[in-house]
């Protein structure tokens, strides 16, 4: 009887949807400037995630515009 080797699986790393969108927003503005959530959604944002990220873009625009300073 032939053994062969059990791999291991690989392991994908977790991606948090909403920090990809996050990311997506803050390079929209830096490629943009302010958008609205029609122009989002173009985007492929959802309406759902742009509430849920909205403000933590803020904070991360804001920052960015203070370091810039």
């Amino acid at each position: 009887m032939i053994k062969t080797e059990k791999k291991k699986p690989v392991s994908t790393p977790v991606v948090d949807p909403d920090a990809a969108d996050q990311d997506a927003m803050f390079k929209l503005y830096q490629e943009r400037g302010p958008m609205t959530d029609v122009d989002l959604e173009r985007a492929g944002i959802s309406r759902e995630s742009q509430a849920r990220n909205a403000a933590a873009v803020a904070e991360r625009i804001r920052l960015s515009e203070q370091v810039a300073a």
